[in-house]
């Protein structure tokens, strides 16, 4: 089954626009996500042109940084500070995560909904949905979203992490039920999901540690990947020196791709 190795934050800035299109061009990630309201989103589309993977294009839903794209939403200050920037309040707190009032929500649901058309409007079409600092993984952002499948045909949404060991008995049974419901929402979403260090760990590996990361790939981490579909997601950017990286690990030394 395919793996999916996605660069999430396309649009952020122009370094993260040049790093995800370096990410391409070296075979590191098969898909992006993008940051509709951020400052390099205009340029995103024509570099994803020229770099010929426009259509591996989805969409990374943001209602944590930067300015939102609707004006209801920021006098909520849950989500938006004084200034109307996102603050990502409701999410330094359990309750919030929860539950919200139906106000809040649909607040949340037209400013998802702008992102979405203007995903679209800049010329996008492919509609897999996943979201910034997994915003669309607590329940009021998820009800919002649920409420525009209506309206849109999703032909993904990412999962709730659930490549990984252990977790609290609450986690896990939120986790379980919640991606239950997205498959529903949208039947093409993978089996697994994680970052690349969640993968790493699964299989008992040091993520920061390079001989673990360029040894060859354990069986059971190769069956894992051929029986199930799997998504991981990467960050590209630049270190100081210039070098490739997934935040903290140098992209080249990942390996993911090929499997």
């Amino acid at each position: 089954m395919p793996l999916i190795v996605n660069a999430d934050d396309f649009g952020k800035n122009d370094d993260i626009n040049k790093a995800v299109c370096e990410a391409f061009e070296k075979g590191y990630v098969t898909s992006t996500t993008l940051m509709a309201n951020m400052p390099g989103a205009s340029a995103a589309y024509d570099l994803a042109k020229q770099n010929g993977f426009a259509d591996k294009v989805g969409v990374h839903l943001n209602i944590t940084e930067g300015m939102p794209l609707t004006e209801a939403i920021r006098s909520n200050p849950l989500v938006c500070a004084p200034d109307g920037s996102f603050n990502a309040a409701f999410y330094n707190n359990t309750k919030y995560r929860l539950y919200m009032d139906k106000l809040a929500i649909d607040q949340i649901r037209d400013e998802l909904d702008a992102q979405i058309s203007l995903f679209l409007d800049l010329g996008f079409s492919t509609l897999h949905i996943d979201s910034h600092h997994h915003v669309h993984t607590n329940y009021p952002v998820y009800l919002a979203l649920r409420s525009l499948s209506v309206r849109y045909d999703f032909e993904y949404i990412r999962l709730s992490r659930n490549l990984y060991r252990g977790g609290s008995i609450f986690n896990n049974i939120y986790k379980h039920f919640y991606n239950g419901a997205v498959r529903k929402l949208a039947a093409g979403s993978s089996e697994r999901f994680g970052s690349y260090k969640d993968l790493m760990g699964y299989f008992s590996l040091d993520p920061m540690r390079t001989a673990d990361r360029i040894k060859e790939k354990p069986e059971s981490m190769r069956r894992l990947i051929k029986d199930h579909t799997v998504e991981i997601m990467v960050h590209p950017m630049y270190d100081q020196t210039g070098e490739l990286m997934d935040t903290d690990i140098p992209m080249k030394e990942e390996g993911l791709l090929p499997v």
